[in-house]
C-alpha cells in the first residue's frame, strides 16, 4: 500500500482547502498530474464521503468552465466534454457550508472521521491488536473486499428478492487517506521505519 503522504494533519489540511479559494472546482486528476496544491485522489473522496466536500454528480462543469488551469494538457478533459457521458460523477468536488467551518476549525476533522467507513474498518483491525504493517493491512484490506463482492454477488434464495448489500465501502486509496490523516491526528504512529503502524489512541 502506497501513501500519498505519510502524514497529514487537519490543520494542514484546512489551509489546503482555503486556498483553492470560495468557488474552486477541485478534481482527482489535478495531483495525478502534479498540479502545486492539489489534494490527493483519496483525499478527496474521503472528504467527500464524510461531507466536507461535496462530490459533483450532477451538472459536471467541463473543465474550462471551471477555469481548470490543466485543461489544455490533461488527457481526461475529453470525459467531461459530453454532458450525457458517463463515468464522470464523483470525480470533481467543491467546497460547501461543512468544507467552510472545517477550514475555519479544523477540529471537525477528528469528529467527522470516525464517520467514514475506512476509519471503522481500522478501528476494528486495532482493536485486534495494536501493531499493524502496511502489507498486513492491505492483504486484509483486499480479503475483506472480496469478500463483500462474492456475498453480493451472490444468488438470493427462498422468497426474498432483495439483493445482498455490501457493507464494506471506500477504496484502497481512502484507506490510504485515512491512514495519514489518523496519524496526523496523533491515532496513529509510524514504526520499523514506516513500515508499520502502531495504534496510540483509540479513535471508535
Amino acid at each position: 500500500m502506497t501513501l500519498d503522504a505519510p502524514c497529514l494533519s487537519p490543520a494542514a489540511l484546512a489551509s489546503q482547502l482555503a486556498a483553492f479559494g470560495e468557488n474552486s472546482i477541485m478534481c482527482v486528476h489535478q495531483a495525478e498530474l502534479e498540479y502545486p496544491g492539489a489534494l490527493a485522489p483519496g483525499v478527496l473522496l474521503l472528504l467527500g464521503r464524510i461531507n466536507l466536500l461535496r462530490p459533483l454528480t450532477r451538472r459536471i462543469p467541463r473543465c474550462y468552465e471551471h477555469n481548470c488551469p490543466l485543461t489544455t494538457r490533461c488527457p481526461y478533459t475529453r470525459d467531461f466534454e459530453d454532458k450525457d457521458g458517463r463515468g464522470k460523477g464523483g470525480r470533481k468536488f467543491q467546497l460547501t457550508t461543512e468544507s467552510r467551518a472545517f477550514i475555519r476549525r479544523p477540529e471537525l476533522l477528528a469528529e467527522c472521521l470516525p464517520q467514514h467507513p475506512a476509519a471503522q474498518w481500522l478501528g476494528q483491525r486495532f482493536a485486534e491488536r495494536r501493531i499493524w504493517s502496511c502489507f498486513e493491512l492491505a492483504e486484509r484490506w483486499l480479503t475483506d473486499a472480496l469478500a463483500v463482492v462474492d456475498r453480493a454477488a451472490a444468488p438470493v434464495s427462498g422468497t426474498d428478492k432483495t439483493p445482498t448489500q455490501p457493507d464494506f465501502e471506500g477504496s484502497r486509496r481512502e484507506l490510504a487517506a485515512c491512514l495519514a490523516i489518523l496519524v496526523g491526528l496523533g491515532w496513529l504512529r509510524w514504526e520499523q521505519d514506516g513500515r508499520a503502524l502502531q495504534l496510540i489512541r483509540p479513535w471508535w
